[in-house]
Order: C-alpha cells, then sequence, then structure tokens
C-alpha cells in the first residue's frame, strides 16, 4: 500500500509546488494517415518523479522486495525526465532517432543485467518462462527475447502516456494480474508497480477534467510524463521476467504492446520500406505523401487511430482497459486452472489478436448515401445480421457531393482514407 498511498498523496503536492513543469510541446502529428491536426498541450509532469519516488520507496521497506531491478530502470527515468525536462524548458523533446536509439541500449543494458547476475533463474519454475525451456545458459535467445519484451513495453508506455488514464489503467491492471498469477513473493515488484500506478491513476483519470471532445484540451490533474511512463514500461516487462511469466506478457499485455509496435512497425519500418522499394510518386513525378500507402492503420500509436475513428478520449481509454483486463484474467485463469489452460490462454491471445484486427478493418473508408446527405464511414459496407460491420465518422448535408458520388459510383465502396477526404474535398470546391 505504501507507493498507492504516497503517489496519491503527494502528485497534488508537487503539482502545486511544480506549477511550471508543464509540457510546452506542439508537434504536428506526422504519423497520422488522415484528416492530420496540429496539437499543443500544457501537461503537467510531476507525476512521473512521484511514482518513482514512491515505487523506490515501497521497494526498500518491503522485505521481499529484490533492489537489483530499480538500477535496471534507473536508466529508463532518467532518460524519460530529460525528455519531459526538454519540453519543459524548450517546448519541444528528444529527436525521434535519439530517443529510439537510447530506449533500445537501455534495454539491452538490463537484459544484460538480468541474464548476467543470473536474476532470470527466480522465474525458471514456471511453465511461462523462455528460461524454463531452453536452459538459463542460453544467454543469446533469452538476451534477444528479454530485450524485446523491455523495448516493446517501454515504447507502448512512453507512446501513451498523454492520454488521460492510458498507461497508469493499463499498467494498473496488468500488474495486478501477474501478482495474482506469480503470488505475494515472486510477484513483488509486480505489486509494487500495480499500487504505484494505481496511485497515479487517481489524478489521471478519464473523467470530468479529462473532456471527450477531441478538439479541447486534456485537463488531467498530472501526467507521468515519458520519466514515469518508460520506467513503468520498463519495470512491468522486468516483473514478468523475474516472475517467470514472460512467455505469458505478450498475450496479456497484448493492447498495450500494439501501441509500442504499431508504431514501430507502420511510421519506423513499412513507410521507410515503401518509399525506398516501391517509391510511388505522383503523375509529375512528385513522391506520394505515405498517407496515400496501404497501411495497417491510419495513424500510429494505435490510440491515435482509434481516435480518429470517431472515438472520444474517454472511450478509448475504457476500449484499452476492457480488452486488457480480458486478457489478464484469461492469462491468471491458464496459471491457476491447469485443465483449463491451453483455452485460456488461446482465448487470452484472440484478445489481443481481435483489438488488432478490429483496428485494420475499420482502416478503409466509404461513402453512404442517403438522399442529399453523404456519410464517411470507416470499414467496409458489411453486415452480420444486426451487426454493422463499419462505423460511421460524419455526415455531410450536400447534394452535389451526394449526386457525384452516386454518379462516379464512388459511394458504396471501401477506399483509402486519406484519398477519399481529398477527393470529397476537390468534389466540394466552388
Amino acid at each position: 500500500m505504501v507507493p498507492l498511498v504516497l503517489t496519491a498523496a503527494l502528485t497534488p503536492i508537487a503539482v502545486a509546488l511544480l506549477p511550471r513543469f508543464r509540457s510546452r510541446e506542439s508537434k504536428p502529428e506526422s504519423s497520422r494517415v488522415a484528416f492530420a491536426t496540429r496539437t499543443s498541450s500544457r501537461l503537467p509532469l510531476v507525476g512521473g518523479p512521484i511514482l518513482a519516488l514512491a515505487i523506490a520507496i515501497g521497494v526498500l521497506f518491503h522485505p521481499d522486495a529484490p533492489l537489483w531491478p530499480l538500477a535496471a530502470v534507473a536508466g529508463f527515468f532518467a532518460f524519460g525526465f530529460i525528455d519531459d525536462l526538454a519540453k519543459t524548458l524548450r517546448g519541444r523533446g528528444i529527436g525521434e532517432g535519439m530517443y529510439f536509439a537510447v530506449i533500445v541500449l537501455l534495454s539491452i543494458a538490463a537484459a544484460i543485467l538480468i541474464l548476467g547476475r543470473d536474476f532470470h533463474d527466480l522465474g525458471t519454475l514456471t511453465p511461462f518462462a523462455l528460461a524454463t525451456h531452453l536452459g538459463t545458459d542460453a544467454v543469446v535467445p533469452l538476451g534477444a527475447w528479454y530485450v524485446v519484451l523491455i523495448l516493446g513495453t517501454a515504447l507502448a508506455a512512453g507512446f501513451s502516456d498523454g492520454m488521460d488514464g492510458l498507461t497508469a489503467g493499463t499498467s494498473t491492471i496488468l500488474m495486478t494480474g501477474l501478482w495474482l498469477a506469480a503470488g505475494p513473493v515472486a510477484g513483488v515488484w509486480a505489486g509494487l508497480t500495480a499500487a504505484g500506478a494505481g496511485g497515479a491513476l487517481a489524478w489521471n483519470l478519464p473523467s470530468r477534467w479529462a473532456p471527450s471532445a477531441r478538439d479541447r484540451p486534456r485537463r488531467a490533474r498530472a501526467y507521468i510524463g515519458d520519466s514515469g511512463a518508460l520506467m513503468l514500461g520498463a519495470t512491468m516487462a522486468i516483473a514478468a521476467i523475474v516472475a517467470g511469466y514472460d512467455l505469458l506478457w505478450p498475450l496479456i499485455a497484448a493492447p498495450l504492446l500494439l501501441e509500442g509496435f504499431s508504431s514501430l512497425i507502420q511510421f519506423k519500418i513499412l513507410i521507410p520500406l515503401i518509399r525506398r522499394v516501391v517509391d510511388p510518386r505522383d503523375p509529375d513525378g512528385t513522391p506520394l505523401p505515405h498517407q496515400c500507402f496501404s497501411l495497417p492503420l491510419l495513424a500510429v500509436p494505435l490510440h491515435y487511430h482509434w481516435e480518429l475513428l470517431g472515438l472520444d478520449r474517454r472511450s478509448i481509454v475504457f476500449l484499452f482497459w476492457i480488452t486488457t483486463l480480458l486478457a489478464t484474467v484469461a492469462g491468471v485463469v491458464a496459471v491457476h486452472l491447469s485443465a483449463a489452460t491451453a483455452l485460456a490462454l488461446a482465448l487470452s491471445g484472440a484478445v489481443g489478436l481481435a483489438f488488432w484486427l478490429s483496428a485494420m478493418w475499420l482502416r478503409p473508408a466509404f461513402l453512404h448515401v442517403q438522399g442529399d446527405s453523404v456519410s464517411v464511414m470507416h470499414g467496409r459496407p458489411l453486415r452480420l445480421g444486426p451487426i454493422r460491420l463499419y462505423r460511421r465518422l460524419k455526415t455531410i448535408r450536400d447534394r452535389r457531393l451526394a449526386e457525384v458520388a452516386l454518379r462516379t459510383e464512388v459511394a458504396g465502396r471501401p477506399k483509402n482514407a486519406y484519398v477519399l477526404s481529398q477527393w470529397i474535398d476537390e468534389v466540394r470546391q466552388p
């Protein structure tokens, strides 16, 4: 209870004492595929240092908590704090290339610490640890696996920390589930992390302080910033490794991990690869904007994709919470009920897979014409009985647009969302 009480109690005090420690970052959402906007924020970032302090104190006062994970995650906190400080002082954080490179190096260092001190032996008694199956001497594949887990979780937490309650809420759910699966001794770090994240969530809830309208400013009382998010992500992955549930982690944490890997795959791999290999261009020879590419999502990280589909911030956070809770519950059932292990693991994996596939399914857009109104839909114009496999984004009352959409047979045809929005703008020009 120490991290929970300390984080919940000290956060509002820190907000009052440090009123200038707020992000002044303004940046274009260049990773978006359609309907791009420019955002700016004034977010209080004191939640991260308070969260780190509360977890550290909880570790020092807990007799069963090993101290070495503090060293493994200290670099993540320090780097995140430098990034937060840069956003506060100069209005922009560390560049994306440097940011990614440092997180990779910190993840490698954390994996080396785990393997070099044989801390991964603690989890080899469970069938959900890779070391159980490969042996603790297989340092190369184990090291690579641990780097992927730590890197993916840290990046995912870092990308999602700006949306009210997303990182803190999913972390609380995940670490509570891991603590229940591993028990109070092996899962002591999971319990401490869950408590700290829960305290941070108390001041970062998607409530009346966090308006649902996308064009209104965020008003949560405190954010954990990159310092808290990176540290929290690394701590969660290391807790899963030490508890011996690293093979289970990608299943129960799939919704959160997709935040990080969606950005890595789409914006860092697919777009550069398409530009280098295919090199798509307009008829006049100018390079096509990346929004025209056939990409899995409308935007990265994943919560931006759901936002562009018309979900308000509160709904997006609840969507992440619910899917994380379902996957985590199935994972805990798989650990404790051996007769249902296979089925529970399949259900846990199916939750994450359905979350990703539903996002990809809703990427294309099409027009539905009814009288003088044209509705922009996302998905495909299909139904499963009463269930619509598409989502309405907006409705435009424009007789001429409706007539042109029907005459040119654009209506009802799934298209690239960016291309369709450009077509709409061209038709509606006076």
